[in-house]
């Protein structure tokens, strides 16, 4: 891990694909959406292991500015009800992700699972195969950690979303474990708010 206590664009981008993975998940369980478009660089993101560079994984800035804009809503203290599901996921995903990496046998399964899916074979042309190894993924080794992360929604859509709500579950832990490395933590955003804020505003200058 990354000992350092700069809020960079990593850092910024990492904080906003958790928030963009809860952001889907919360629509997913609430809704009638596809959610396929938005979802796939997500999803591609848990694959690509061998980089820090958030850009590197994400791609493109603008491909997380749905998860900023949200963050930057959260940091300024509004407090619709869906921003309080969103935040709640959120910082539920971050919760499993630091349970999981207090288990050095769990990671290390998790990782050889991740590694042994190939980015150039289904990955690249298959997206419903790579929601169903996601999903696969999630349900094996990341459902059995305590806390779970409780989704709220209609029972409807929480049963015909429920292998993507799973595979993007995984994609925001993978984020979160991003943000950890490069310094994140969750006191960080209850004490360098403005901080934080600030930067997101200065995000795509």
């Amino acid at each position: 891990m990354l000992n350092s206590t700069t809020i960079s664009h990593d850092y910024i981008i990492a904080l906003s694909a958790i928030v963009q993975s809860a952001f889907i998940v919360n629509k997913l369980a609430t809704s009638e959406y596809e959610a396929d478009e938005d979802s796939i660089i997500l999803l591609k993101s848990i694959y690509k292991t061998n980089t820090f560079d958030s850009i590197s994984i994400y791609e493109n800035k603008r491909n997380i500015a749905g998860g900023l804009k949200i963050l930057k809503d959260i940091l300024m203290g509004k407090n619709d009800f869906f921003l309080m599901n969103i935040q709640k996921y959120a910082l539920s995903m971050m919760l499993v992700q630091k349970n999981i990496s207090k288990i050095n046998d769990l990671q290390n399964l998790i990782r050889k699972k991740i590694d042994n899916y190939e980015e150039d074979s289904m990955m690249a042309t298959n997206f419903d195969d790579l929601i169903a190894y996601s999903e696969n993924i999630y349900k094996a080794y990341v459902a059995i950690i305590r806390p779970k992360v409780v989704i709220s929604g209609k029972k409807e859509y929480l049963e015909k979303n429920s292998p993507l709500i799973r595979a993007l579950l995984l994609s925001g832990i993978r984020a979160a474990f991003l943000w950890s490395y490069h310094g994140g933590s969750k006191w960080q955003l209850m004490f360098r708010r403005s901080e934080i804020l600030n930067k997101c505003n200065k995000f795509f200058i």
